[in-house]
């Protein structure tokens, strides 16, 4: 590890509330697509899952002037289910954001979760599709914009604690402690991007939210720390009870 690793501060965006904290993910998401089309001719945006931003990208599908057409969506990190099935974080993205979007609307770079298919094909599969789409800047696959959520245990995307994960890796197959099969974007991608957020509410996730941002620099236990303290332009975007705890002091 370089002495660097975990150095980086993530900027902290409080609010008042989810509702405001959603408004606000909606307006910057749409102003940064926005600025990329505009200036790179499209964009890649991989998105979150679960609950927390799912009002966000409802409200993100109502912003003007966005040019969908130039747009590539994805989740960021998925279960193996089909699209279909209510826990597809792709079912959500679909449903939340894209069949809402009036016009045009994004290409959306599915995970591609088939009956009989395992979670290395269906990886190796994805990793070949997003190195079709996304940039590359001083040889990495860069995301325009990384939209993330993160657990009360300190996981984020489908990076769960009691892990390490390769720092070169473009896509995993992971497992939730429960023993549910994932895949999700690897840590190359995910601490690459140019513009990353994460979107966390509620107090049950206030005492992580202060360990991954202020505490020591324990990826293995808080995984969502080798994003928020790797990237080079992270933003966490909290309500009030999410951002109770930051004040204290952490260990």
């Amino acid at each position: 590890m370089s002495t660097s690793e975990g150095s980086a501060e993530p900027q902290i965006r409080v609010f008042p509330d989810p509702e405001s904290l959603a408004r606000h993910a909606a307006r910057v998401l749409a102003e940064e697509i926005r600025d990329t089309t505009s200036t790179r001719g499209e964009c890649v945006a991989a998105l979150p899952g679960g609950t927390t931003p799912q009002e966000a990208l409802e409200l993100l599908a109502g912003e003007a002037e966005v040019d969908w057409a130039r747009t590539v969506v994805l989740p960021g990190d998925e279960r193996m289910v089909e699209r279909s099935d209510p826990q597809s974080n792709e079912g959500m993205l679909r449903r939340a954001l894209v069949d809402r979007i009036q016009g045009d609307r994004p290409m959306v770079l599915s995970w591609g979760i088939e009956p009989g298919l395992g979670p290395e094909t269906i990886s190796q599969r994805f990793e070949a599709k997003l190195l079709g789409v996304v940039p590359y800047v001083d040889g990495r696959p860069q995301l325009d914009i990384l939209a993330l959520g993160m657990g009360a245990d300190g996981h984020t995307a489908s990076l769960f604690p009691g892990r390490t994960y390769p720092r070169e890796a473009v896509i995993l197959a992971t497992q939730n402690p429960d023993g549910q099969r994932r895949l999700s974007l690897g840590p190359l991608v995910l601490r690459w991007a140019r513009h990353t957020h994460f979107l966390v509410d509620g107090a049950a996730k206030a005492a992580t939210l202060a360990q991954v941002v202020r505490g020591a620099y324990d990826p293995i236990r808080w995984p969502a720390q080798l994003v928020a303290r790797n990237s080079p332009s992270c933003e966490i975007w909290c309500d009030a009870a999410a951002a109770s705890r930051l004040a204290e002091r952490a260990s």
